[in-house]
């Protein structure tokens, strides 16, 4: 490179006087700028590498992290589903309406008509044991004539010896009768006892109809509205999550994106290495060929200017971008604990997570089951007194049926009475008057015995309703079977309540662990000064000999095109050449001869197209 007298060619002694002068000082100065260049790559690389296992552990860091957050925004979103109870609200209005129609007011009414009918069976019972009672003088009547008869055929003699007979027949139907009776009053006492436990059984039935039917309508009720509510709000936070987590997403992309800051101030300080190794390479072939070094001072001062503006951008963008970092993992860590807060404002997970409406919801279903059960056993226990009270008064049939009869037997043993007593002529007149008392004993023998079967028809008319209540009460598989459900609803609950459990637990310390990590990493992001302050010592050391060659050459190198051109050419970032047209007063996308500028593509991000990463 030839170079040519700056401010033009002096005439006479003293103009080589000038020039010769400045030839040396502009060789001093190349000297001084090669001894500065000694090295200096070295030092530049030192700086990035230096700092390379930090980047490389925050990479790490970052890595985590997004694992870590991908992990509960995860667990978060089935978290708020399982709390929603969402999948088992269906379930549960069914056999809600199922458990009412158990234990409704229709259920309740027949409740209270199996009372008033045992009452009624009850009062029939007392009627019927006077009736009985009644029995009592009718054997004192047939035992008295039973005697008067034997007396009356012992008088007779051989006349009155058939009525020996029937006084035996009149003191065996009263024999007879007593038994029976005794017989039907064992059963009324049967039956009282099977009818105070019918109604003692059903008093409390209904009362059970009623807890249950009380505890479906409010605790299962309530709950259910508890879980629509929660349901609703259940929503609104799956919302806000994904939002949330949308925003985490941002915030480790900003991070990494940030963190590309790293790759992007290595290939711009390769780039001033490569610069300044061959400006040093220039300095060490050209300077002694140069008839007028000041056109090498001139490209000189320009290179360095160039890359003092370079390392300026660098460190300035880096500092920027560690700032940045800084920040975002700042608020990456608020909105990692952002979730964890959400999550505590489910209902039951603020404080106690057995008060959740799920919980709630599991302790409701439970308390069904018991009363439903205790329900459906005293159901089945009390058809089975109903069936007893049936089966009492069958039996009592079966003796009336006896008793009747011994009535009409009395009836017969009166007609022949009176006709051995009409036999025996004037002798046997007393024997008729007998046999006239038996027939009138008989009539009111007749009369009770159809009293008692009046009544009886009354309480076995009486007990099919009993009847049909024991079977209604004995059939408790509807019952059994939603019993059935609720347990495998129940186990379903307590399943989705220790997973929400064991959810909210994880979820409580992971927002809390990867939120403090992510502000600890961001803390501690402090290798920007260090590296930012040694690319601005070498900086200064550059900018010093650019400014002693400015001085020297004020106007830079005259001819600057193909050398700058050539660095132009290997920048890989549209920064590096904005840098570049902004040190030499170009605008984007011009060409100068002076500059050698070429036009800079369209930027398809904040650092061009063409920036390679790890």
């Amino acid at each position: 490179m030839r170079a040519r007298a700056v401010g033009g060619s002096r005439r006479g002694k003293g103009g080589m006087a000038d020039t010769t002068e400045l030839a040396q000082s502009a060789s001093a100065v190349l000297r001084r700028c090669r001894a500065v260049l000694g090295g200096m790559e070295h030092r530049l690389s030192d700086v990035v590498r230096a700092r390379e296992q930090d980047f490389l552990a925050l990479g790490e860091n970052l890595m985590e992290l997004q694992t870590g957050c991908e992990d509960i925004s995860t667990k978060a979103r089935e978290l708020v589903e399982l709390s929603s109870g969402q999948s088992m609200l269906a379930t549960l209005d069914n056999l809600s309406g199922q458990l009412r129609a158990l234990t409704d007011v229709d259920a309740h009414d027949s409740g209270r008509q199996s009372l008033d009918d045992i009452d009624g069976v009850s009062r029939i019972v007392e009627a019927l044991s006077e009736i009985v009672a009644a029995f009592a003088k009718i054997v004192k009547q047939l035992s008295m004539l039973g005697i008067a008869t034997r007396i009356e055929s012992a008088r007779l003699g051989a006349d009155g010896r058939g009525f020996s007979t029937l006084a035996d027949d009149v003191e065996k139907l009263a024999r007879s009768i007593v038994d029976h009776c005794a017989g039907i009053i064992a059963r009324i006492g049967t039956l009282r006892g099977h009818v105070a436990s019918a109604r003692e059984s059903t008093l409390a039935s209904i009362k059970a109809q009623r807890g249950c039917y009380d505890t479906i309508s409010g605790q299962l009720g309530a709950n259910l509205a508890g879980l629509g509510e929660v349901s609703a709000r259940s929503a609104d936070l799956s919302r806000e999550l994904s939002e949330n987590a949308t925003e985490v997403a941002a915030d480790i992309a900003q991070a990494v994106k940030s963190l590309q800051f790293h790759d992007i101030v290595r290939q711009q300080i390769e780039h001033v290495e490569h610069a300044l190794t061959e400006l040093a390479t220039t300095l060490d072939t050209d300077a002694s060929a140069e008839e007028n070094p000041l056109e090498l001072v001139g490209f000189t001062s320009d290179v360095l200017g160039l890359q003092t503006s370079q390392l300026d951008s660098a460190g300035q963008h880096f500092s920027e971008a560690a700032g940045t970092l800084r920040g975002t993992l700042s608020s990456l860590a608020g909105r990692i604990e952002d979730i964890g807060r959400s999550i505590a404002s489910l209902p039951g997970h603020a404080g106690d997570a057995g008060d959740s409406p799920l919980a709630r919801v599991k302790s409701g279903i439970a308390r069904v089951k018991s009363e439903l059960g205790e329900f459906a056993a005293q159901g089945e226990a009390l058809g089975g007194i109903m069936d007893s009270v049936a089966g009492t008064i069958a039996e009592m049939g079966e003796s009336i049926e006896a008793i009747e009869e011994v009535g009409a037997e009395i009836e017969l043993i009166a007609l022949n009475a009176s006709i051995k007593a009409a036999h025996t002529g004037q002798a046997g007149a007393a024997l008729s008057v007998l046999a006239t008392a038996i027939q009138r004993l008989s009539a009111d023998a007749r009369r009770q015995t159809d009293a008692v079967s009046r009544i009886l028809g009354d309480i076995s008319n009486a007990s099919k309703g009993l009847q049909e209540t024991a079977r209604r009460y004995n059939d408790q598989s509807e019952a059994w079977r939603v019993i059935g459900e609720l347990d495998t609803v129940l186990a379903d609950v307590a399943g989705t309540v220790s997973q929400c459990d064991g959810l909210f637990a994880v979820l409580s310390a992971s927002s809390s662990e990867f939120g403090a990590r992510s502000r600890s990493v961001g803390k501690h992001i402090d290798f920007d000064k260090d590296l930012v302050g040694s690319l601005s010592r070498i900086r200064d050391s550059l900018a010093k000999q650019a400014d002693e060659a400015r001085q020297l050459v004020p106007g830079g190198a005259a001819a600057r095109g193909v050398r700058l051109q050539e660095l132009y050419d290997r920048y890989t970032m549209d920064a590096e050449r904005a840098v570049h047209e902004a040190a030499f007063g170009l605008q984007a996308g011009t060409g100068d001869a002076a500059g050698s500028a070429r036009a800079v593509p369209a930027e398809t991000g904040e650092f061009g197209d063409n920036v390679e990463l790890f």
